[in-house]
């Protein structure tokens, strides 16, 4: 299929594509439409367009027609119904994927399905009942997000899920757990061990793990004791 037109604009669109694939941008590419055309573009085709105007030949390849309701739609167009409904198939495919090993993938389905739960509940009144049976639903679906950001070692946003399912229920000893071995890891000692007391408190069958960790906390914490020890030797004060 071939049309020949003339656009104008072209130049300015085909920039911000063209930016929008590159990890290094040319320098004007904030700049608005007059500074574009008195400093260029950044890409020499589309200063030639600029300073000498013409007619463009576009080619558009047919590659497929799909009939209405043969496809998956973008989630843009999901109406909220279709969003409901696409929650627990989006967890369930997280789930699969988490446990084949694909972490990331899976993680990109938990964020995709919390992002509807926000877009749903943002509209509902927080702790009426049909929030609260969304929020329920939320819980597990940060926990596992925390699970795969704790294996990424994305600590913090361990710590930032966690806290979030925490503020709402503060006896989840999953929560308290996973937030509790990345506080460790960014050197949040003391919430750490708030964190495993708690924890052991709760679920004593939990004991033999919080140990471990405790474990690891004192052992850190005498390595670095040892170090500091080291540095401040034959220093006067």
């Amino acid at each position: 299929m071939h049309k020949q037109l003339l656009v104008s604009s072209y130049p300015f669109i085909s920039k911000t594509l063209r930016d929008a694939g590159r990890t290094s941008i040319p320098s004007t590419s904030h700049c608005c439409t007059a500074q574009l055309q008195n400093n260029g573009t950044g890409y020499d085709d589309l200063n030639d367009l600029l300073a000498d105007p013409a007619d463009l030949e576009f080619t558009i390849d047919l590659l497929k027609i799909e009939v209405p309701g043969s496809y998956e739609k973008e989630t843009w167009l999901l109406d909220e119904n279709e969003k409901r409904n696409t929650i627990p198939e989006l967890k369930e495919a997280g789930n699969e994927l988490y446990h084949k090993g694909k972490y990331k993938e899976a993680e990109e389905k938990y964020m995709l399905a919390l992002g509807f739960l926000e877009q749903i509940m943002m509209k509902l009144k927080p702790r009426e009942k049909e929030w609260d049976e969304l929020n329920k639903i939320k819980t597990p679906l940060l926990l596992n997000l925390a699970q795969c950001k704790l294996i990424s070692k994305d600590y913090y946003q361990v710590i930032e899920h966690c806290t979030s399912i925490l503020d709402d229920d503060p006896d989840n000893v999953k929560a308290l757990f996973r937030r509790g071995k990345a506080n460790i890891s960014v050197w949040k000692m003391n919430e750490a061990k708030e964190d495993l007391k708690h924890l052991s408190n709760l679920d004593p069958s939990m004991q033999v793990s919080v140990n471990r960790l405790l474990c690891q906390i004192n052992e850190a914490l005498k390595i670095k004791d040892d170090e500091d020890r080291q540095r401040l030797r034959g220093k006067l004060f």
